[in-house]
């Protein structure tokens, strides 16, 4: 999908194993409701907007109040209103219940979700896995990550070196994360919830034996899965490039 003149989303120069590549594949296939959201390039105005939300998320450590995005923009409130509904069309953003506030806006989200990012000095919930690992290269500052096995709580921590572009640490050494294909008109509330960290192969084994139906999805090292979020994430803040 080309997002803007030039710049392709997933980003398959961040891809290099044959995993991560099966993964995002994977994901084009099983995932066509989502891509079908995706597949228009989103208007400048719409581009600016989501942008703007993300990278105020990001400085501040919460999601931009429509007011903010207003005078940030430059434009009314009720047209900020407008852009919002359109990019939560999109699946890139969605608003609480009033429709008054902004509650995520991918890879963050205002609910516990066990996934934290620590980034610029803010602690995020990151809405999965891939979400999280996503989030360095997305804004060139590097992180840590803490998370639970799904399957036994115990407590991973992962850190990046060279702004998203390597893993500095991993502990336990042994963990995975299981990158899972379903999709149900929001990834908030389909995939994610199933895009986790396991402590061990042995406990995303004994997870998946347990799930009725089977889920449909790829286990990946953090390496290999860094790389995945990196695809996904690194095209967001980059600017069109012109022939």
């Amino acid at each position: 999908m080309e997002i803007r003149s030039g710049v392709f989303r997933p980003d398959w120069s961040a891809v290099a194993s044959a995993a991560a590549r099966q993964a995002l594949l994977g994901r084009i296939t099983a995932r066509a409701g989502l891509l079908d959201r995706w597949s228009y390039r989103l208007e400048a105005v719409e581009d600016l907007i989501w942008r703007t939300i993300l990278r105020l998320y990001g400085e501040r450590g919460h999601p931009p109040e429509f007011g903010d995005l207003a005078v940030e923009i430059g434009i009314t409130l009720d047209r900020v209103a407008i852009l919002l509904h359109k990019l939560r069309s999109h699946d890139l953003i969605d608003l609480d219940q009033a429709c008054e506030h902004i509650r995520l806006a991918y890879p963050f989200t205002e609910s516990a979700t066990g996934h934290r990012v620590e980034l610029n000095g803010h602690a995020f919930h990151a809405l999965c896995a891939i979400d999280a690992l996503g989030v360095a290269d997305m804004y060139g500052a590097d992180i840590t990550i803490s998370s639970p096995c799904h399957d036994c709580g115990e407590n991973i921590h992962v850190k990046t070196t060279a702004v998203g572009q390597a893993l500095q640490s991993v502990s336990p050494a042994s963990t995975v994360i299981w990158y899972d294909f379903a999709y149900d008109g929001c990834a908030a509330v389909s995939c994610c919830p199933a895009i986790v960290f396991f402590c061990a192969n042995e406990h995303l084994q004994q997870w998946l034996n347990a799930q009725t139906p089977r889920r449909d999805g790829v286990r990946l090292t953090v390496d290999e899965a860094l790389e995945v979020g990196r695809a996904i994430f690194r095209p967001v803040f980059v600017e069109q490039r012109n022939a």
